[in-house]
């Protein structure tokens, strides 16, 4: 249970995180271009094991860390598009919906046990996600854009799928490099990406430092979450992982940021803790 607690907990730092780069004008595209870097770098160095760079495209995981590799900068850059175009509220739910792709993959592929109360849990944490990320009456988005938040749903949905296909199939002994191979490979496209559209923006401490926090966080919580995957059911993890996450951000923004604990997210958090409860009861 402690990796599904930590990974709560870093996941929930990275939210914090940014919200805290909004109070010092920090640069989000410095500091996410940095984060990648760390996040690579860190985990070649944390690897307590010998390893080849040279051998790294022969492992059997190689595929699995490219896909990766692409749907973290692919979902990254979505999410910051159906956020501008289709509204906060509606990529929200888009994203934290996505869980329902690796929950039938595990119902379908890895065998997962389908009891009453778990399926119970994971309606109502569908359901938590929609009223914690509601914001206003409504929720609608321009048909000229409403193609951003399904795509993003997929994409967050195959990221966290293919974690749990390359923990399964591929990956042994060598999470640190799997993983730092995967963020070195988004590390190159961010780059890509960021050079296609490169706009001259000076670099400042204050954003490489950022970066370096960032890159630290979400290095230990994209370890956290495949560790976790390795010890227990997709459907039983992601589920919890998700609804933890949403529930202890909207703690953090009430306690923290000073934000209001709507009607919304009050019922949000409500469900959020009895389907976390039903979930692991199943």
């Amino acid at each position: 249970m402690i990796y599904l607690i930590l990974a709560i907990l870093t996941s929930t730092l990275i939210i914090i995180t940014f919200r805290i780069f909004e109070r010092f004008n920090i640069s989000r595209l410095q500091a996410i271009t940095v984060n990648y870097l760390v996040a690579a770098g860190f985990g070649f160095m944390s690897e307590s094991g010998s390893f080849q760079f040279s051998e790294i495209p022969g492992q059997t995981w190689f595929i699995s860390s490219l896909i990766i590799g692409i749907t973290l900068i692919v979902a990254f850059n979505l999410f910051a598009l159906s956020t501008r175009h289709a509204g906060v509220s509606v990529t929200a739910i888009s994203s934290r919906m996505s869980v329902i792709i690796p929950v039938l993959l595990g119902f379908l592929v890895f065998g997962d046990t389908a009891g009453w109360l778990k399926i119970t849990g994971i309606i109502l944490a569908l359901i938590a996600f929609y009223f914690s990320s509601k914001r206003g009456k409504n929720l609608f988005v321009n048909k000229k854009h409403a193609l951003l938040p399904a795509l993003l749903f997929m994409a967050v949905g195959l990221n966290d799928s293919m974690m749990k296909v390359a923990e399964h199939f591929y990956v042994n002994d060598d999470f640190v490099v799997f993983l730092a191979t995967s963020f070195s490979i988004a590390l190159l496209l961010g780059i890509i990406v960021l050079a296609s559209g490169w706009k001259y923006e000076k670099f400042e401490f204050k954003n490489i430092l950022a970066g370096i926090v960032l890159g630290l966080l979400n290095w230990y919580s994209t370890l956290y979450f495949l560790q976790g995957l390795d010890l227990y059911q997709v459907s039983f993890f992601v589920p919890i992982y998700n609804v933890g996450v949403v529930a202890l951000a909207s703690l953090s923004g009430f306690v923290f940021f000073n934000e209001k604990l709507t009607m919304h997210k009050l019922i949000g958090i409500v469900l959020a803790i009895i389907a976390i409860i039903l979930i692991a009861k199943g």
